[in-house]
């Protein structure tokens, strides 16, 4: 019978551990590393996390003054596919996986198969810093860049 007491305590302690991502983040665009992938403008992501549901919105601004492109993901982190839609181009499934308290690792695969990218995303230890390492294949080649954002 203690068994199931102890349980309850290590599994409220290791949740208490995973990194809260709620809230407004933007693009820190010096901060960030582009690589070929071009350079936006400013991108602002809006996070509702409450573990391991995960939703978020955002819009990415162009640096070519193209008008802002607005995408949404309602889903979890617990690896099962769940839908990305929006504006940008590729529509799709998205799984999303925990391998620390702090980093998750998401798996996107565009509805046609053309395109598909794989983003480590790290929430510092402070929680006022995340930073997104992606890498992307499309018929055009394969690319890789970093985004750092910062907590509003």
């Amino acid at each position: 019978m203690r068994i199931v007491p102890a349980l309850i305590v290590v599994s409220a302690l290791a949740a208490a551990q995973v990194a809260n991502m709620s809230g407004a983040w933007n693009l820190n665009v010096s901060k960030s590393k582009w690589g070929k992938h071009p350079r936006p403008t400013s991108i602002v992501i809006t996070i509702d996390h409450r573990e391991p549901a995960l939703d978020y919105s955002g819009e990415v601004v162009a640096a070519t003054g193209q008008d802002a492109r607005k995408f949404t993901f309602h889903g979890a982190i617990d690896g099962k596919p769940y839908p990305v839609t929006g504006e940008l181009g590729e529509q799709g499934k998205m799984t999303v996986r925990r391998v620390s308290p702090n980093v998750t690792v998401s798996d996107f695969q565009s509805d046609d198969g053309k395109f598909s990218e794989t983003a480590r995303t790290t929430v510092s230890s402070d929680g006022k810093q995340m930073v997104r390492e992606i890498h992307a294949k499309s018929p055009e080649g394969e690319t890789s860049w970093t985004e750092v954002y910062d907590r509003k």
